[in-house]
């Protein structure tokens, strides 16, 4: 039961994820039609600045909430206000920045005067959106994930016809798209500040303290550095193409670098779902019932995460004009290079050195990555061009990030380093993908006709004809886990309402 309701959770927070990442295809795939590719890139390079500041602002304050909040009692609503005011405080303060020079620095750094009035409309943004980033974890601690998942799809949906409607109906340029998204972080902040105090109940003391700030910040400070470095290692060859390639190029390059918002729609909900237990656990120094809990996450994400990765592998050319029209053809190349790093990705190594209260680990591999991705990246961007960047984080991932994590996390665990991952599982996977992969492309060649969304959906078809015997076959457990779960919760939804 335990596990249904675990699986449960997980499905509604992708689904949650979903929305947003669906969401934010939609706008890019029309923004890339109405706009020309300077305009595009003005857009993407304006929401870059914030994506990549965000992490740093927030210094792992949402996270530290993970910590915080399962077991209290007494001042839970105070922990929650002290977590909210220091995100209020930091995003004003990001805000003030750009309102006072810092829309002309960043203008200036990537060679595009347009950025001066699209950041200075965008000012608003931070001080009212980093506050919600408590969300998910506030509601997944206390239970109320389909609250997130309604929260999420209705301010997603509320951005898509905002933006949708000023570029169409007042046929405005990036300046007011981005005003749009401005707007829209508005309706984001009053629902998640709704939500989160419905969530979390009055309590004996619900004033906030200076003490307790400063317990959330000794916390959650190395947990905010190494994920804004990461953020940065991770998505350096942006911020190295906005900065030695043309925009034209940028625009092309940033709508095939789908790797992180992709992965994460599927793995930051299973590491959400099972971070509190896997701190339990190790706390109880139960750290057999945390690995065995673990690798269920890992294979369980590879069930669905791995699949999903080999149809956009073989249909990379026909996705990108579909989404993006053809003059984006050229965006499959950096989204299937991404894509290498599928295995490597199925979880989130950072929740073991969680529970095991070494974000310091967390810290150091951000620093590596982030200083070896920038060495590795920029020869490779001189030389190769878009493709370049994208090489460069796969090899730093494949060559040092999965080394480190591998080596400590088998060491916080006490095992060894092949008995830390469902090796044999996943092994198994990519060699029915590869073999799957390549007979439906070979048979795409034979296909008579040339329309792109007849010859992406048959050369889908193809691939999981190739895959699903064999797949179902061996993990049939695994799917069947995943239907019961839907199909009980919807009988049991069904029967209350019959009741």
């Amino acid at each position: 039961m335990v596990t249904r309701s675990r699986t449960f959770k997980a499905l509604i927070f992708a689904s949650s994820n979903a929305a947003t990442a669906v969401v934010t295809l939609v706008i890019a795939a029309v923004l890339s039609r109405v706009f020309d590719k300077i305009d595009y890139a003005t857009y993407r390079q304006t929401l870059l600045v914030y994506q990549f500041s965000g992490p740093l602002l927030a210094l792992g304050l949402p996270a530290a909430l993970f910590y915080f909040l399962p077991g209290e009692t007494s001042r839970i609503r105070a922990v929650l206000l002290e977590n909210l005011i220091l995100l209020g405080v930091l995003g004003g303060s990001f805000s003030l920045f750009l309102v006072f020079g810092g829309n002309v620095f960043v203008a200036e750094q990537f060679s595009n005067p347009e950025l001066e009035e699209t950041l200075l409309v965008f000012a608003l943004y931070p001080v009212l959106f980093l506050p919600t980033t408590a969300v998910s974890a506030v509601l997944v601690v206390q239970e109320k994930v389909q609250w997130l998942f309604l929260h999420t799809v209705v301010t997603r949906l509320s951005r898509l016809f905002l933006v949708l409607g000023v570029v169409w109906l007042c046929a405005a340029g990036p300046l007011g798209a981005v005003g749009a998204m401005t707007v829209s972080g508005g309706i984001v902040f009053a629902s998640g500040i709704y939500l989160m105090f419905r969530a979390v109940p009055r309590s004996e003391v619900s004033r906030p303290t200076l003490r307790g700030m400063s317990s959330q910040l000794k916390y959650a400070v190395p947990i905010g550095l190494a994920l804004m470095l990461e953020k940065l290692a991770m998505g350096i060859d942006q911020v190295l193409v906005a900065a030695l390639c043309s925009p034209r190029e940028f625009a092309v390059f940033v709508n095939g670098a789908m790797e992180i918002p992709f992965i994460r729609m599927i793995t930051v909900p299973a590491t959400a779902v099972v971070l509190p237990e896997l701190v339990a656990f190790y706390k109880n120094n139960q750290k057999g019932e945390a690995l065995e809990l673990w690798r269920k996450a890992a294979r369980k994400v590879s069930v669905v995460l791995l699949p999903i990765g080999g149809v956009l592998f073989v249909i990379a050319p026909e996705l990108m004009t579909l989404l993006y029209s053809s003059e984006y053809i050229e965006s499959s190349r950096p989204l299937r290079i991404y894509l290498l790093l599928l295995p490597a990705r199925l979880i989130f190594f950072g929740a073991i050195f969680q529970a095991a209260g070494r974000t310091d680990l967390i810290l150091k591999r951000a620093v590596g990555t982030l200083v070896l991705n920038t060495l590795v990246s920029y020869p490779l961007i001189y030389y190769f061009g878009i493709e370049g960047a994208a090489w460069g984080t796969v090899i730093v991932f494949w060559g040092y990030v999965i080394p480190y994590c591998i080596g400590y996390c088998s060491r916080l665990l006490e095992v060894r380093w092949f008995e830390l991952m469902p090796y044999r599982q996943v092994g198994l996977m990519i060699l029915m993908m590869i073999v799957a992969g390549v007979a439906a492309t070979a048979l795409q060649q034979l296909l008579p006709f040339e329309n792109t969304l007849i010859v992406a959906m048959t050369t889908t078809a193809m691939f999981l004809v190739f895959l699903g015997p064999p797949f179902f076959l061996l993990y049939r457990k695994d799917l069947k886990g995943y239907w019961h779960t839907v199909r009980h919760r919807l009988g049991g939804r069904g029967d209350r309402r019959a009741s």
